[in-house]
C-alpha cells in the first residue's frame, strides 16, 4: 500500500498527457508518419531499453548524455541495461541484429516513442519525453543530406512552426579535418585551461570539440577567439559542404552557418544541423541531426554511411497551433429500463457502422440527456415504449433542436446522410 500522498503524483520529470495536449501530440506523430511515407521511409520500432554497451560505446563517454543523464540499472541476470536516451544507437543495433534489414540498401527508417534522460526538468523537456526520429543508412551522396533537411523542413512547415525556427548548419569535415581541428582546439584551450568550466577541462583532454557545445557562459566567451573549423577543411570536405549549401539555396531553404555547431554526441561527422527556436530567452533545438558515417563500422566492423535527425515532440508542442476537431458522438437514450436492451443493441449497430456512440449504463432519462449535452453530442437517439411498438426511433438534432421520427431499419442511412451535410 502506498504510504504517502506524494507517491500518487507523477515522478518528477514525467507528466500525464490528456485532453488537448494528447490531441496535439497525436497530430505531430500523424504529420511525421505522413511525411515519412512521402519521402519513402519505413517504420521501425526498437525496445525502450538496450544493453548499456549499445549506448556507451557509441554515444561517447564525454557526451553529457552518458556521463550525466542515462537511466542505467542491472536486471535480475546481472546485465546492465539502459533506458533509451536517443534512437540512433538502437536503430543501428537493430540493423546489425536483423540481417534481412541489410539486404537492400540504402534503408530509410522512421521511429517514434519515449526517450529517457535524467536532466533538470524544464518546459518542453521532461525526464521522460518523446521524439520522432529518421535515419537513412547506406547512402553517402550529399543529396541525401539535403533530402533529410528537406524532410525536416516539410514536417515543421506542416506543423506551422517552420517560420518560428532557424536552420543552423555546419560541417565537421572529413577525418583529416576533424583531427587537425581537434589538435588546434586543444592547443588553444590548453593556454586557457584555468578559465574553463570544470566540465570543459575534462572535455579538453577527452574531446576538445565538446567544448564548442558548452552552455557555460564563461566557456562561451572564450569561444569568441577560438579557431574556426572552416580553416581546417580539406579540399574534399569544403567542396561537399559548399555543394550542400548551394543546393539548399537553390531550393530556397533558408539557413545560417554556425561554425560552433557540433551537436551533443561524439559520433557525428560531416554535416550537422539544428532547427532552433527562441524560447524564454534561450536558444533551444526543436529538431536536430547530422551524418554519422563511422557509427555502423564502430558497432559491427562493417563500413556504412548514415545520417539521421530527431525532434522532441514536447518541444514541438510548445510551438504547434492545432485546432483539433473533436469527434461529436451520437448519444443513445432510453426512456425506461424496458427499452434499455434494445437501446444497447442500437448503440452497437451504430458503432459497427462507424459512428462514435455513447451509451449511459445507469441513470434516468434526465441524466442521460445531461450527459449528451456534456459530451457535445450532435444527435441524440431516443427510444421509448411507443417507438418500439411502431418500429421507429426519435432522432434529436442538438444543433437546431429539431426532432425526427425515423424507422429503425433506416437509422444508419439517415444518420449517414446527416453526417455528410
Amino acid at each position: 500500500m502506498l504510504n504517502s500522498l506524494h507517491k500518487l503524483q507523477p515522478v518528477r520529470g514525467t507528466k500525464d498527457l490528456f485532453a488537448e495536449e494528447i490531441r496535439i501530440f497525436n497530430h505531430i506523430i500523424s504529420v511525421a508518419k505522413k511525411r515519412s511515407q512521402n519521402f519513402g521511409f519505413e517504420e521501425l520500432q526498437t525496445p525502450i531499453f538496450e544493453f548499456s554497451e549499445v549506448f556507451e560505446r557509441n554515444l561517447g563517454e564525454t557526451s553529457d548524455i552518458i556521463s550525466k543523464e542515462v537511466y542505467k540499472f542491472p536486471d535480475r541476470g546481472d546485465n546492465m541495461l539502459t533506458l533509451r536516451p536517443e534512437f540512433t544507437a538502437g536503430v543501428i543495433r537493430a540493423l546489425i541484429s536483423n540481417g534481412e534489414l541489410q539486404q537492400i540498401l540504402p534503408r530509410k527508417f522512421f521511429s517514434y516513442g519515449p526517450i529517457f534522460r535524467y536532466d533538470r526538468p524544464q518546459k518542453g523537456r521532461q525526464r521522460q519525453f518523446h521524439q520522432i526520429n529518421f535515419e537513412i543508412l547506406g547512402e553517402e551522396n550529399f543529396f541525401c543530406d539535403v533530402e533529410m533537411i528537406l524532410l525536416a523542413t516539410s514536417i515543421l512547415k506542416d506543423l506551422g512552426v517552420l517560420d518560428k525556427t532557424t536552420l543552423e548548419i555546419n560541417s565537421l569535415g572529413c577525418i583529416e579535418t576533424k583531427t587537425n581541428y581537434e589538435r588546434a582546439l586543444h592547443e588553444y584551450f590548453t593556454k586557457l585551461r584555468g578559465e574553463l568550466s570544470a566540465d570543459s577541462q575534462t572535455r579538453l583532454e577527452k574531446n576538445p570539440l565538446r567544448i564548442l557545445d558548452s552552455k557555460d557562459q564563461q566557456d562561451i566567451e572564450l569561444l569568441a577567439d577560438a579557431p574556426k573549423i572552416s580553416d581546417f577543411f580539406s579540399t574534399e570536405a569544403k567542396a561537399r559542404f559548399d555543394a550542400i549549401l548551394d543546393l539548399l539555396t537553390k531550393l530556397n531553404v533558408k539557413h545560417h552557418i554556425n561554425q560552433r555547431l557540433v551537436r551533443g554526441l561524439d559520433y557525428y561527422t560531416s554535416t550537422v544541423f539544428e532547427f532552433t527556436m527562441s524560447h524564454e530567452g534561450a536558444q533551444n533545438a526543436v529538431l536536430a541531426g547530422g551524418r554519422y558515417d563511422g557509427l555502423v563500422e564502430k558497432m559491427s566492423g562493417k563500413a556504412m554511411p548514415a545520417i539521421g535527425f530527431a525532434a522532441g515532440i514536447e518541444r514541438l508542442m510548445l510551438l504547434t497551433k492545432f485546432e483539433s476537431e473533436r469527434t461529436r458522438p451520437i448519444s443513445i437514450n432510453y426512456i425506461s429500463e424496458k427499452e434499455k436492451i434494445m437501446a444497447f443493441e442500437i448503440a452497437q449497430t451504430l458503432r459497427n457502422a462507424g459512428f462514435a456512440t455513447d451509451f449511459v449504463f445507469e441513470g434516468n432519462f434526465k441524466k442521460q440527456m445531461k450527459r449528451a449535452s456534456q459530451n457535445n453530442s450532435r444527435f441524440v437517439v431516443i427510444l421509448g415504449e411507443e417507438e418500439i411498438k411502431n418500429g421507429e426511433i426519435v432522432v434529436k438534432d442538438f444543433d437546431n433542436g429539431t426532432e425526427q421520427k425515423v424507422k429503425q431499419k433506416l437509422l444508419v442511412a439517415y444518420l449517414s446522410g446527416k453526417a455528410s451535410n
